[in-house]
This record gives C-alpha cells, structure tokens and sequence, in this order.
C-alpha cells in the first residue's frame, strides 16, 4: 500500500494536500465544506484549477480520500493558506495578488459555487474567470446531461473542435459581462 498523502486541515475545515503526481504532472488538491456540500478542487503548482467537483452530503476528509484515491494524513494547522496563483493583474499590473474568490469569502457561508472559477486581484478589485481546456473537459464529461443528444454526437467525434467552441461561447459571456480570462503562468 502506499504511503499516504500529507494533507493540512486549517480552523475552518479547509485540507490542502501536499503535492502528488496525476498525468505525469505535479498537482494539490483542497477540499473545503461549503453551507451545501464540499468543493473539490485540484490545482496545478502554478494555482491553474485542473478539476472542480462538488459534492452534497460528504464531509471534506472523505470526499478528498474519495476523489484521490487513497489515505490521507491530516495534520492540523494555525491558519488557512491561500492559494497562490502565478498570475499579473490586467488592470493594475500587480503581481500576486490575485486570489480565487472563494479564498476571500467565509467557505461555511457559501450556498453556491460557481461552474467557471473566479478570481479577483486583491490590489485593485478586477474579476477575472479561469478555465482550461483540462477543466472544461471534464466538467463536459461529468454533465452530459446539459447537452442535446446531436450535441454529445459532435463531442464524441471531434472532441477538440467541441471544446474549443465552447470555450468560445464562454469567452463571449464573460466578455458582455466585462469580466477576461485570467491567465496563468504555468
């Protein structure tokens, strides 16, 4: 059996794992117990979400080992880190200060969590969303219940060319909102 996977539990129940290996990738996960269930959410080392899940009724400890697939080892400590993201801010051009809003936000309190991540500088207040195309894949397999059965077809035959429009469609939505990509630095 291996060994199992440090993992840090703050005051207000969020665990943040130490780094393992997926897809020949370094990566780290966080599980955090919102009003209405648990969040899920692995990153790369650079702060890029990879995949997001949320889960009803578990509890963050079972839902990460669950969602890893092996033991954790959770050590308890002073207070929550937040995630680093290598990333500049467009509007003021500060460096490491932007942050996922569910960093910023009391994670107890939250009702909902949104399927595209956001993020804000905390310099100056600009929004920012992020998705790659690793997310969106997934997020697409895991919900094919929202698209029409011509829809699946044209996935499942090309699957890049399905992808790459959607990420089009979500350009052109957060765009009338005013809201642009965050891009980070891998």
């Amino acid at each position: 059996m291996s060994e199992a996977l440090r993992t840090y539990m703050s005051p207000d129940s969020r665990y943040k794992t130490s780094s393992y290996e997926r897809n020949g990738k370094p990566r780290f996960c966080l599980s955090e117990k919102t009003r209405k269930g648990t969040l899920i959410t692995e990153f790369s080392m650079a702060g890029k979400i990879t995949d997001q899940i949320y889960l009803k009724e578990k509890m963050p400890e079972d839902s990460l080992r669950d969602y890893l697939g092996k033991e954790i080892n959770v050590e308890k400590i002073n207070a929550y880190e937040r995630i680093k993201v290598s990333a500049s801010c467009k509007k003021c051009g500060m460096e490491n200060k932007i942050s996922r809003e569910l960093d910023l936000a009391v994670i107890s309190y939250v009702d909902n969590v949104p399927a595209v991540p956001m993020f804000k500088c905390t310099g100056c207040g600009e929004r920012f969303y992020a998705m790659s195309d690793e997310y969106l894949e997934l997020l697409v397999s895991r919900n094919k219940d929202l698209f029409k059965k011509e829809e699946l077809e044209e996935i499942e035959k090309d699957r890049i060319s399905s992808i790459k429009q959607l990420d089009e469609y979500i350009i052109r939505i957060f765009a009338s909102k005013k809201i642009t990509r965050l891009v980070i630095v891998e």
